[in-house]
C-alpha cells in the first residue's frame, strides 16, 4: 500500500483544517520510529502521528490519546521537547506532487541577555510530561524562533527531520551517513530536499502524452503512467485507467481513448476529496483519497486521517510489538554477551591454579636452597626448573612473598566455584527468558519479559523513571485452558509465570509437563485428585511443544511428572526447577485455544 503524494496533499489540506494555529502541549515517542503531538487548536485537542517506519511511513491525526512506545529517551525526544513542545504551528506545506510535509512552528524564547532553562535542565526532566511550554522569566522580553519539522514519508527512505531556522539539521529519526546516500541527514548539515523527479505533472497531463506512451514499450498502461508522471501511485493509476475503460489492464500501443484518459488523470488531481476504505474479506486492503471504483467493497471514509488510522491499525499494532520485542532481545542479547564473559574471566582464574602451585612450590625451593644464595643473586635454579629472585630482597623476604602471594590467591580462588554456579545459573535463567521472548507477539507479554529482566539484574531499568518512584507493571496472568474432557490447564509464557504454575497454583498430585532438555513453558494439569485422560494430558504436552523452543518441530519430547517430583532450584532465578520424570511423550506442537 502507497502513502502516496495524493494522499500527503489530502492530508496536508485536513491538517491545516484542523491544528493550524494550534499549539503543540505533549510530544512523545510511540515507537523507535514514530512521533506523537497532542495540539491544541479551536478549542480541541488532536492527536498528530508521524511515522517513519520502511513499511507504514505516513503522518495523520488519529482519535485517541497516544501513549508512549518506548521506555528510553532519546535525543531526538529531548531536543523536539526543547524546540518544539509549547510552540505554535504557522504553516503547513507540501511542495507540489512531492511526498514531503513540513511544519513551520515559532517557539517564544528568552533574550541572551536573560536567564532561561539550559540543555542539562531540559535533559534533567527525562519523564513523559503533559504539561505546555516551559515557563519563561521574562515573556514581554522574549523573541519568535523559527524551525521546521520535515515529514518524509518515502518508504525506506523515510524520515522525520528538525531543522533550525539557518537551515540546519538539529536532529532527525534515522541518521544518514556519507556512506549511506549522497544526501547526507545528520545533526549540523544543510537540510536538503530529495531530488525531484524528471516526470510529467498530471494535473496539466494532455491527450498527446497520453498517446506517446505507445514508444515507452511497456507492456501495461497502468505502469507506464506511473513512469511517466510524478506523484502517481500504482493504485491511482489504475483507478485512472478503470475510469476511463472500465478496465484496469491495457497496453498503451491499443487504440485508446486519449482524450479521456488525460481528462481522468488531471480530474483525480483537482477534484475534492472523496476518502474511501476498500476492504476483502472483512480486512482492508487499501484507502485513497479519491474514490475506488475500481476495487469491489469500496466505502467511503468520514476523512482521510480515519482511513488512514483504520487501515494501519492492525498493521501498525502487530509490527509495533516485533519491533519492542527486538528492543528487548538486544537488550537480553548484551546481557547474554556481559554474562558469557563473567563466566570466561572465572574460568580462566580457576584454570591458573596450577600456578598456584608453582607459587607454594617456589618459596619452599628458595627455603630449602637459602644456603646457596648470596646477596643480589637474580635467579635460583632448583629440580631443573628456573625461579626468578629480586636483588633488592633478602632470600627469606623473596621466599615470604610467595607465601604471602599464594595465600592471597588461594583465598579468593576458594570463592571462585560459587561464583561460577551463580553465573551459569543466572546464564541459564536469562537463556529461558530469551527463549520465552521468543515465542510471543503478545505486547503485555513482551513488556512483562522485560519488565522480569530488570527485576533480576539482567537489565538496568529505564533511565527516565521519575526519582523516587517505581513504574509498576501490570502482571500477566498464566494462560488458562480448558481441555476436552473439561480438566484445568495453566501455561506460564515467562519466568515469573513459570514460577507461579509450578509453585503457588500446581498443587501435590497434579502433573506438571515442560519440554524435555530445552527453555519452554511450565504447563500442568489441575487433576482435582482425579485420574486424568490420556485426551487431556496429550492436549497438554502438545501446548507444552507450541510454548517452547521445538515449536516448529513435528515432533516434540514433552516429559510428564507429579508436581510432588519437581523441585525449585535453590538460589536460582524465577522459573528455573529440577524433576524427575515418570514418563515422555511424543506429540505435535499444538496451539493453544479458546
Amino acid at each position: 500500500m502507497y502513502f502516496d503524494a495524493l494522499t500527503l496533499a489530502a492530508v496536508a489540506d485536513e491538517l491545516r483544517d484542523r491544528i493550524l494555529g494550534g499549539r503543540v502541549q505533549r510530544v512523545l515517542l510511540t515507537g523507535e520510529l514514530s512521533i506523537g503531538f497532542e495540539i491544541y487548536a479551536h478549542q480541541q485537542r488532536y492527536q498528530l502521528l508521524a511515522s517513519a517506519h520502511s513499511r507504514f511511513a505516513r503522518v495523520h491525526l488519529v482519535r485517541n490519546k497516544l501513549s508512549r512506545g518506548l521506555d528510553q529517551v532519546t535525543p531526538l525526544l529531548l531536543l523536539l521537547r526543547k524546540y518544539v513542545l509549547g510552540s505554535r504551528i504557522v504553516a503547513i506545506e507540501q511542495p507540489p506532487l512531492e511526498r514531503l510535509l513540513v511544519f513551520s512552528i515559532v517557539k517564544d524564547v528568552l533574550s541572551r541577555n536573560q536567564s532561561f532553562q539550559t540543555d542539562a535542565d531540559v535533559s534533567a526532566n527525562l519523564s513523559d510530561v503533559d504539561a505546555d511550554e516551559a515557563e519563561f522569566v521574562d515573556a514581554e522580553r522574549s523573541e519568535a524562533v523559527r524551525y521546521d519539522l520535515i515529514i518524509e514519508p518515502m518508504e525506506r527512505r523515510s524520515n522525520i527531520i528538525l531543522v533550525g531556522d539557518d537551515n540546519l539539521i538539529i536532529e532527525s529519526v534515522k541518521r544518514v551517513t556519507p556512506r549511506m546516500s549522497r544526501r547526507v541527514i545528520l545533526p549540523r548539515r544543510a537540510y536538503e530536499t530529495p531530488p525531484s523527479q524528471s516526470k510529467r505533472d498530471p494535473r496539466i497531463a494532455t491527450a498527446a502524452e497520453m498517446q506517446a506512451l505507445r514508444e515507452t514499450g511497456e507492456r501495461d498502461l497502468a505502469r507506464a503512467l506511473v513512469a511517466a508522471y510524478r506523484g502517481l501511485s500504482p493504485q491511482a493509476a489504475r483507478e485512472v485507467v478503470f475510469r476511463a475503460l472500465e478496465r484496469t489492464s491495457a497496453a498503451p500501443d491499443e487504440e485508446l481513448p486519449w482524450y479521456t484518459l488525460a481528462a481522468h488523470l488531471r480530474g483525480l488531481f483537482s477534484a475534492p476529496w472523496e476518502p474511501t476504505l476498500a476492504s476483502d474479506d472483512d480486512e482492508l486492503q487499501a484507502y485513497a483519497p479519491y474514490a475506488l471504483t475500481h476495487l469491489a467493497n469500496a466505502r467511503p471514509a468520514a476523512s482521510i486521517s480515519a482511513a488512514l488510522e483504520a487501515f494501519y491499525a492492525a498493521r501498525e499494532t502487530v509490527t509495533s510489538h516485533r519491533q519492542r520485542r527486538d528492543v528487548v532481545a538486544q537488550q537480553l542479547g548484551a546481557a547474554r554477551e556481559r554474562l558469557r564473559r563473567q563466566h570466561d574471566q572465572i574460568q580462566t582464574k580457576l584454570n591458573h591454579a596450577a600456578d598456584l602451585e608453582r607459587l607454594c612450590w617456589e618459596g619452599e625451593m628458595i627455603f630449602a636452597f637459602m644456603h646457596t644464595l648470596v646477596p643480589g643473586q637474580t635467579t635460583l635454579e632448583a629440580e631443573g626448573e628456573t625461579i626468578a629472585l629480586d636483588p633488592a630482597m633478602t632470600p627469606v623476604e623473596n621466599a615470604q612473598a610467595r607465601f604471602r602471594a599464594y595465600d592471597k590467591a588461594r583465598s579468593a580462588l576458594a570463592e571462585l566455584p560459587e561464583r561460577l554456579k551463580l553465573v551459569e545459573m543466572q546464564q541459564t535463567g536469562l537463556e529461558q527468558l530469551i527463549a520465552l521472548l521468543e515465542l510471543t507477539d503478545d505486547r503485555l507479554q513482551i513488556d512483562q519479559i522485560a519488565a522480569e529482566a530488570v527485576e533480576q539484574g539482567y537489565v538496568r531499568a529505564a533511565s527516565d523513571a521519575t526519582p523516587g518512584k517505581t513504574r509498576r507493571m501490570p502482571r500477566v496472568k498464566p494462560l488458562r485452558l480448558k481441555s476436552s474432557d473439561g480438566f484445568d490447564i495453566y501455561v506460564g509464557r515467562s519466568a515469573s509465570q513459570n514460577d507461579e504454575v509450578t509453585f503457588r497454583i500446581a498443587r501435590m498430585e497434579d502433573l506438571w509437563l515442560h519440554v524435555r532438555t530445552i527453555h519452554g513453558a511450565h504447563v500442568i494439569i489441575r487433576s482435582g485428585g482425579r485420574e486424568v485422560p490420556e485426551r487431556t494430558i496429550l492436549e497438554a504436552a502438545g501446548v507444552a511443544a507450541y510454548f517452547s523452543q521445538a515449536r516448529s518441530e513435528s515432533v516434540v519430547d514433552i516429559d510428564l511428572s507429579r508436581r510432588s517430583q519437581v523441585r525449585k532450584v535453590s538460589g536460582g532465578p524465577p522459573g528455573l526447577a529440577t524433576y524427575q520424570a515418570e514418563r515422555t511423550l511424543r506429540v505435535a506442537p499444538r496451539a493453544p485455544w479458546a
